[in-house]
């Protein structure tokens, strides 16, 4: 399938898509994101007022796959003013350290808070070709390597069945006072993502959408990653 994203990405050679693309691919196919709004230079930090603050910060770059690591992630952005004075910083760090990465500008978000976290990914697989994976998200990702993992596409009641075999299942169903998740929603967004990634996987050869959060009442994917093989 024909996406005009990936095609400029694939025209210019790249491997990955920065995050405003990735997250633009998203709702392209109607997945739900975290509020966000693109900025080109610290002088538009105004324009920021519009998403109510606490904001997030990322430097939007199809270059730094760890943003984090690289120091171009700032979360808890109170003010205007707060927020100029961290893409400038950014800017200048991420220039200092990466000075051949491509900077497409900055993504700031709403600071999602009080929701669980999950990983929703697809990889391909010689084998068995486009495969979904779900699981507990967010920095614990790597320390419980609570992730299950089926043959994309998979249907709502699928996913259902997905999300039942993670061994943090009681936690999304709210374990101990904690908030119970929209397992429905969730169970959706994971259909919806295994046929977006079914669908692009002849160039996507991997999907990387974490953390996404889930309350009681919605689910927004905050971050993305797509990793392009043709």
């Amino acid at each position: 399938m024909t996406n005009p994203i990936l095609e400029k990405a694939i025209n210019e050679g790249r491997s990955l898509l920065s995050l405003s693309e990735s997250l633009a691919l998203l709702e392209s196919y109607g997945l739900p994101v975290a509020r966000y709004i693109m900025l080109k230079r610290p002088e538009e930090a105004a324009k920021a007022v519009s998403l109510g603050f606490p904001v997030v910060l990322k430097l939007d770059s199809p270059d730094i796959v760890h943003k984090t690591e690289a120091g171009a992630v700032r979360t808890g952005i109170g003010s205007e003013v707060e927020l100029r004075q961290a893409m400038d910083e950014m800017l200048s760090s991420v220039r200092q350290r990466y000075p051949e990465a491509r900077v497409y500008g900055f993504v700031v978000q709403e600071m999602v808070q009080k929701a669980h976290e999950v990983i929703i990914g697809g990889l391909r697989d010689e084998q068995f070709g486009p495969v979904i994976a779900f699981g507990i998200g967010g920095i614990l990702v790597e320390v419980l390597k609570d992730v299950v993992f089926e043959i994309a596409p998979v249907s709502y009641e699928d996913a259902l069945e997905i999300i039942k075999r993670i061994k943090g299942y009681r936690i999304l169903e709210g374990y101990r006072g904690l908030p119970r998740a929209n397992i429905e929603l969730l169970a959706e967004t994971i259909s919806r993502a295994s046929l977006m990634f079914s669908e692009l996987s002849t160039t996507v050869s991997e999907m990387d959408l974490n953390p996404t959060f889930v309350s009681s009442e919605w689910v927004k994917i905050a971050d993305a990653r797509f990793k392009l093989s043709y």
